[in-house]
């Protein structure tokens, strides 16, 4: 689609509609794991926790019009561009939850790493079974090893397992050779964040920081980079 009235029309359509249901599940996946909701209850629009609204949403809702945007400027209406965009939203509602929560539930994480594993088993993607799942490989125990030696000998969890779960996911969408280029944005962007809340908010530099939306940003950065 080359049309760029075409492309922002689709794209911000596409992006306002995906986010409100996005918007929701941010609420509703977090109050089931901590079992804030009945076995009966669903979260609900009227419930005053989803009515009040924070700007991290309306962020979420320009980030996703603007990745597809881009998927569907560099991959037009195909199946492609809809699994990309698909990879991008899960990417984002992770960055979402783990913002407000601290939490990256594995039933996206790893949902995200088995459908990356899927999808170029059925070679419709760019990478091989092998390079994908080398990716995923990597993705955690890259990660893993230099943190558990850290957490030891500093007796403390120095980055929760849902932060290795994530980066498997993205390995095997982008490959191993994808990798160091997320985990470099992951922590550029991360320490900007801490630096900003810092300097603004009064967050100390020692308080814990979410690194689910740094790795989300290298995720989307370097889908697209390794289009052009």
């Amino acid at each position: 689609m080359n049309d760029l009235a075409d492309v922002v029309l689709v794209g911000v359509g596409v992006g306002v509609c995906t986010g409100v249901p996005l918007i929701w599940l941010s609420w509703k996946i977090p109050q089931q794991i901590f079992g804030g909701l009945s076995a009966g209850r669903l979260v609900v629009w009227s419930d005053p926790a989803i009515r009040a609204l924070h700007w991290e949403d309306a962020v979420l809702i320009v980030l996703l019009c603007l990745s597809a945007m881009g998927v569907v400027a560099y991959r037009g209406l195909e199946l492609n561009a809809m699994v990309s965009f698909y990879y991008c939203a899960v990417l984002l509602l992770l960055a979402r939850i783990d913002v407000r929560t601290h939490l990256l539930p594995d039933v996206l994480t790893l949902s995200l790493l088995w459908s990356g594993l899927l999808w170029h088993t059925a070679n419709m993607g760019e990478l091989s079974l092998e390079q994908s799942i080398w990716g995923a490989a990597a993705g955690y125990i890259i990660l893993w090893v230099p943190c558990a030696i850290l957490s030891r000998c500093c007796g403390r969890e120095m980055m929760g397992h849902g932060d290795f779960k994530l980066s498997a996911a993205i390995g095997a969408w982008l490959g191993l050779l994808t990798l160091p280029f997320v985990w470099l944005i992951a922590s550029v962007s991360s320490l900007i964040l801490a630096l900003f809340a810092n300097r603004f908010i009064g967050r100390r530099l020692r308080a814990p920081m979410p690194f689910g939306p740094g790795l989300a940003l290298g995720g989307i950065l370097m889908l697209f980079f390794d289009w052009l």
